[in-house]
């Protein structure tokens, strides 16, 4: 019986036990069974929660949207609208760039009077007329609405020179040179501009750039040659054109046509004492182009060479062509002084008597014969005009030699004034001369003033200082 309770106990031991573990088992899945509903509403939280920040972006995108739409639309319209007005200056620049000055000039006219007076339109049109040939009216404009950009900057100087006023074309050019300095063209008219004002040395250094950039070395040297010719430097001048015709023996395609070329070339070859080689020259200059000029130089490179006959009839060509040619009047009335008909050597002077710019080598001349006729008065006034034409001639060298050598001083400005003056650029002469002008000023400069003011005669060259050295 104690054995049976004792399996009874065990029985019940092991059953109470079984009912613990299935008890503990039911209670770990109502827990997983509670923290997974915990967990599922958690999740659903997390998810609205979620779904509402993820909604109020999408609000806050749209409201963004809304209002750069319209900024991005203000924008383009702002960048279009003047593209779209300005296609008319698109199209006068395209024509302009074409070579149709012209019809550039109507189009921009026509956009000026649709959009009004615009700076962009009107410098345009300066640059249209400046290559139409109205240099004045372009730069009236571009001095009201500026020189922006290098092409308008570039028709400013273009108007300046066509106008002569070398002194505001001069710096615009510098700084053209500058900024694109193996522009040829530029490079030109920045040589031609400083020779205008007697910068020779300035003017060579810049057409010597000129001689160096490609396809320009014959046009360079041609220029280096004027330039040399210009200052009197015949030798140098010879020396530059001889290698042009190394480059271009047909001396063609030339700033100078070549009849003009191979008269310079030889008159320069007579000048350093080499008459046969100018007498080439010459030759091939009337050959390309028979001047009055060209005869004359011709004849007179006949005479050094001994062959008076030539240059008898060379001369007498000459003066058929041009009866008051000076150097072939002097020639031939030479000729009949040799065979002492002092007569006829008279008649051939006597036109030349009272020419402007009459030479003292034919007063000389003019002296002499009225001596040799037994007019001793005639010959007396002629010693004293003599007299007068050397020493004008000799003040122009020495006017010439200072503004060459000393072209910033007082009297190298003074005298390019004088000469611009006397080239009938009375304007630039008072803006050079201007301000020296004051009280107790040099007489010469006064007389100057008192002239380019009142549109009177200048005073003659001698009538300045010769001791400026």
């Amino acid at each position: 019986m104690s054995g049976e309770r004792r399996r009874r106990r065990s029985s019940s031991s092991s059953s109470g036990d079984s009912a613990g573990s299935s008890g503990e088992r039911a209670g770990v899945q109502r827990s997983e069974r509670s923290e997974g509903s915990s967990g599922s509403r958690v999740d659903g939280e997390r998810r609205r929660s979620g779904g509402g920040g993820s909604s109020r972006r999408r609000r806050r995108g749209r409201r963004m949207w809304l209002w750069l739409v319209p900024l991005v639309l203000g924008v383009l319209a702002l960048l279009l609208i003047p593209w779209w007005n300005e296609r008319g200056l698109r199209v006068a620049e395209w024509q302009l760039e074409s070579g149709d000055a012209a019809g550039a000039l109507a189009t921009v006219d026509e956009y000026l009077e649709t959009q009004g007076g615009t700076e962009s339109g009107l410098a345009l049109k300066a640059r249209v007329l400046v290559k139409l040939g109205q240099p004045a009216e372009a730069l009236r404009l571009i001095e009201r609405v500026g020189a922006a950009s290098v092409p308008e900057m570039r028709a400013y100087a273009q108007a300046s020179l066509m106008l002569q006023r070398w002194t505001s074309a001069l710096p615009v050019l510098e700084h053209l040179v500058k900024m694109e300095p193996a522009d040829g063209d530029l490079l030109h008219e920045l040589s031609a501009c400083r020779a205008r004002l007697g910068r020779y040395d300035e003017s060579i250094a810049a057409a010597v750039q000129f001689s160096k950039l490609p396809g320009n070395e014959a046009r360079g040297f041609t220029l280096i040659g004027l330039l040399e010719r210009d200052r009197g430097n015949n030798q140098k001048c010879a020396e530059a054109w001889s290698r042009v015709l190394e480059l271009r023996p047909d001396a063609k395609d030339l700033q100078v046509s070549a009849a003009e070329f191979f008269q310079e070339y030889g008159k320069a070859l007579l000048l350093t004492g080499d008459a046969s080689k100018a007498e080439s020259a010459l030759v091939r200059g009337v050959s390309a182009g028979e001047s009055a000029a060209a005869l004359a130089w011709l004849g007179k490179a006949q005479q050094q060479l001994g062959r008076r006959q030539d240059s008898e009839r060379t001369w007498l060509r000459a003066v058929e062509l041009e009866p008051l040619n000076a150097m072939a009047a002097e020639g031939l009335a030479e000729l009949l002084m040799q065979r002492q008909d002092f007569a006829g050597a008279l008649a051939r002077l006597q036109p030349l008597e009272e020419q402007p710019g009459l030479r003292s080598s034919t007063g000389f001349l003019l002296q002499r014969l009225y001596g040799l006729l037994n007019q001793p008065e005639k010959s007396a006034e002629w010693k004293q005009r003599t007299e007068k034409l050397r020493r004008a001639e000799e003040a122009l060298v020495h006017m010439e030699q200072v503004i060459v050598s000393s072209p910033d001083t007082m009297w190298g400005r003074v005298y390019q004034a004088w000469y611009l003056a006397e080239q009938d650029n009375r304007d630039q002469a008072r803006e050079l001369l201007s301000p020296f002008v004051k009280e107790g000023a040099e007489p010469f400069i006064m007389k100057l003033w008192a002239a380019l003011r009142d549109g009177t005669p200048l005073p003659g060259p001698e009538e300045g200082p010769l001791d400026v050295f």
